[in-house]
């Protein structure tokens, strides 16, 4: 009964359904890369899906005698470019270096083997199993680049691919390893069971990559949905959420060091006389020279309207203090903004705390936001020390 199921599957018409498959799922990638314009790994691999898919097309395709080399010239080298793209998309994914040489392999290799074994010397075994190693050499460079996502929500998506590819590349060694009879016997099967097993092995191995890389451009999508939740957008900086958020991911890594409190001195000031677009401009002005600082791994943040925060990792109170009057000074004397044909000039107040060993970052922050108002209340344009943490805290 399973032989006779066997023997009734339709292997040219199942490539052709794995072809058409892969090229709707070559758009839909296409699709989303076209959406994002950061997307340049989903259009690569959405290229790759289409390259596959006309390799399997052309597969079944009954062709007059003396036209088979035309159709075989297009399965072997649609096969070597679909790897070679899918190759470079996940470079361009994982922003991995690309390694110019192997996709030059995966394309060469198969226009070799069809030289070699379909024009000079024809052997339809020996240009298979060519061609064959070269798909090898790209599922053992695919494994490779899986090994470390560019993201840690991407980790799991390429964990389970890596294991997809493996599978695979299994399979192709039992397959063209019967081919090569290197197989020992009892490994060796019926032809209409080999032509089976790798088929259905091909088309599983295509439908995973296919939901994989849309998985991943999906969680993509999402972590910089997340991404942009924790950015201010006028300025860039982290916003009062993601750096409370960066400081919790640190807090294992940093426990102690320094925060400075900033403040823009009568900066309602500022937007009433010159309109809140140079207001604006004064807060972009000053973020990017804050992120210019020459500090050790500072985190900079812009916690809400005019205020500022930094915190500086193993930083001592006297360093942060000496870094936040440089800041101070540099604003009042050389940050010029522009305003309706006139210079704006604006002045910072700080107030700088030392976080205590084990006190709590809500807490070092409050008395650097005390030392800031005292700053402000006693003329602003300085900066101000908290008072060190109480041994308790």
């Amino acid at each position: 009964m399973f032989e006779q199921m066997v023997q009734s599957i339709d292997i040219p018409t199942l490539a052709f359904s794995r072809g058409l498959m892969q090229i709707v799922l070559g758009g839909l990638l296409l699709y989303l890369g076209s959406k994002d314009e950061g997307a340049r790994g989903a259009r690569l691999w959405a290229i790759g899906f289409f390259f596959n898919g006309l390799s399997l097309f052309v597969f079944p395709i009954q062709v007059p005698i003396g036209w088979e080399m035309p159709r075989t010239v297009v399965n072997h080298l649609s096969l070597g470019l679909s790897s070679a793209f899918f190759l470079a998309g996940f470079w361009k994914f994982g922003k991995q270096p690309r390694q110019l040489w192997i996709l030059i392999m995966v394309v060469a290799v198969p226009a070799f083997s069809l030289l070699t074994w379909e024009i000079l010397w024809p052997n339809a075994r020996w240009r298979i199993l060519t061609t064959a190693s070269a798909q090898a050499l790209f599922l053992l460079t695919l494994q490779h680049s899986l090994r470390q996502a560019p993201r840690a929500e991407l980790g799991v998506i390429y964990r389970r691919l890596r294991y997809v590819v493996i599978a695979y590349l299994l399979l192709v060694v039992w397959a063209y390893g019967s081919v090569a009879d290197l197989l020992p016997t009892t490994a060796r099967v019926a032809q209409s069971y080999h032509r089976l097993a790798f088929s259905g092995g091909s088309l599983l191995f295509m439908l995973a990559m296919a939901v994989g890389c849309l998985a991943l451009q999906f969680a993509l999508l999402a972590a910089r949905s997340a991404d942009l939740a924790k950015i201010d957008w006028l300025t860039g900086l982290l916003n009062r959420r993601g750096f409370f958020q960066a400081v919790a991911d640190r807090e294992q890594l940093v426990p102690a060091g320094s925060l400075i409190t900033l403040d823009i001195d009568h900066f309602k000031q500022i937007n009433d006389r010159y309109g809140h677009a140079a207001g604006d401009h004064v807060l972009q002005v000053l973020a990017r020279h804050l992120q210019s600082l020459q500090a050790s791994d500072p985190l900079v943040s812009r916690m809400g309207g005019e205020e500022f925060c930094i915190l500086l990792p193993d930083a001592s109170i006297d360093s942060a203090r000496a870094l936040a009057d440089q800041v101070r000074v540099r604003c009042g004397e050389e940050l010029v903004v522009a305003g309706d044909g006139q210079p704006i000039r604006f002045t910072v107040s700080a107030g700088v705390a030392a976080i205590g060993s084990g006190e709590n970052f809500e807490r070092a922050l409050g008395r650097a936001d005390q030392a800031l108002y005292l700053a402000k209340a006693d003329g602003r344009d300085q900066v101000r020390l908290a008072p060190s943490p109480e041994p308790s805290a």
